[in-house]
């Protein structure tokens, strides 16, 4: 099963995340301050962290930098309702390889999957081959998990 951290303080959004993911081979761990975020981190490994920009307490930015510390090959994927991917803090990050995508909320769940398929396949995580319940069976045909 691939492993979600989604960072977010809208439990709509973790929740809208965690439904609309499961038929997919995906579990998600929600958490909703970053503080949370890290102690997640230091204690599991992730597939992909998906991290809210605007948070109580630490932002999502810094959040986001403070786990790149701790697991520097984890995929991490801003998601804003108040920043768009043009935006200059988004895009430094992304050209720099500090975020490897964004969400822009509200989201559609086929664009959220075939941008975590995309992460899985690239295998960030560490050098081993792509988790199989994303990766698609034989190529481009249809199987079991994120398609």
């Amino acid at each position: 099963m691939v492993e979600i951290l989604v960072v977010d303080d809208e439990k709509d959004i973790c929740w809208a995340l965690e439904k609309g993911l499961v038929d997919e081979g995906v579990h998600i761990t929600q958490v909703h301050r970053g503080e949370e975020a890290i102690e997640s981190v230091r204690g599991r490994r992730f597939d992909v962290a998906i991290i809210d920009v605007k948070l109580p307490g630490k932002s999502g930015i810094e959040v986001s930098r403070l786990i790149r510390e701790l697991a520097p090959r984890l995929p991490i994927v801003m998601i804003s309702g108040y920043h768009y991917v043009e935006d200059q803090p988004i895009q430094e990050g992304i050209q720099r390889g500090a975020y490897q995508g964004f969400i822009s909320k509200p989201f559609e769940l086929d664009e959220v999957s075939a941008l975590l398929r995309r992460l899985v396949k690239e295998g960030l995580q560490s050098p081993s081959p792509p988790h199989p319940a994303l990766s698609p069976a034989g190529g481009e045909d249809e199987g079991e998990g994120v398609r």
